[in-house]
């Protein structure tokens, strides 16, 4: 039972990958970002490097490539107690698909492919998160974006484990101030349907969890600009007794 609710997590926490909340850049303009990821759960640590990258083909569509996830898409340390758990490599990938309408919503699908290393055997199901996002400017300087998403997981064939499905609401505000963009956001996660193992019921559908972050990002020309943030996973009956931190930062060229 504990192996099936851990699978569901993972392949949980690995496919919330949406580019961000805002509206798309222009036709024929795209941004490429990396950079590391820490994360920290009790006597859990765990570093790796995220990657993004993404294109708007037409007006209003974008699509995007995404390496992220729990400790970092590519997670290169993990260590549980100061011992080696040996979970390092390819996290899920995302492929995410965007576009725009210009009252400032937004319709969305990310697709987590089921290609992770050998290691993530619980986020190797293939899944889906649809969704839609509004965006307004309410002065010049203060900006807000937000989301609501369903995480929809396809069955693990290895394990027959089927992750419940999830509930994703996002909202971020963005305060400009010259070339800094100080920013606040909040995620609210809870489980819409039970875990399946082999097509029956196998526990409760995950637990409410709320995930203020916060961060700042400094244009540095038209084409670099840098961003870090810190995140905390709030809610003991999805985390338990130690609260999770995940700490970024990325440098982004635009193009």
């Amino acid at each position: 039972m504990k192996k099936v609710l851990t699978a569901a997590l993972l392949c949980a926490v690995s496919a919330f990958a949406t580019w961000d909340y805002f509206p798309i850049k222009p036709a024929g303009k795209g941004e490429v970002k990396i950079g590391p990821e820490f994360f920290l759960k009790g006597d859990l640590t765990e570093i790796g490097i995220n990657a993004r990258a993404r294109f708007s083909v037409i007006e209003g569509l974008e699509i995007a490539a995404l390496l992220t996830g729990e400790g970092g898409g590519f997670k290169i340390m993990s260590s549980n107690d100061g011992n080696d758990t040996e979970i390092t490599g390819l996290q899920q990938p995302v492929i995410g698909l965007r576009y725009w309408l210009p009252m400032g919503l937004g319709i969305f699908v990310d697709v987590g492919l089921p290609v992770s290393g050998e290691k993530f055997e619980g986020a190797t199901q293939l899944n889906f998160k649809p969704g839609v996002q509004f965006s307004t400017k309410f002065t010049e300087e203060l900006a807000l974006g937000s989301e609501v998403g369903v995480l929809i997981n396809m069955e693990n064939g290895d394990t027959k484990i089927t992750p419940g499905m999830e509930l994703d609401l996002g909202v971020e505000l963005d305060y400009t101030i010259g070339s800094i963009t100080p920013f606040v956001a909040v995620n609210v996660l809870t489980g819409l349907t039970k875990p399946q193992f082999d097509g029956n019921d196998a526990g409760d559908a995950a637990e409410l969890g709320i995930v203020p972050s916060v961060g700042v990002i400094f244009a540095i020309n038209e084409m670099l600009a840098a961003d870090a943030s810190v995140a905390f996973g709030i809610g003991e009956d999805r985390y338990g007794d130690d609260m999770p931190i995940t700490i970024n930062a990325n440098i982004a060229v635009s193009f």
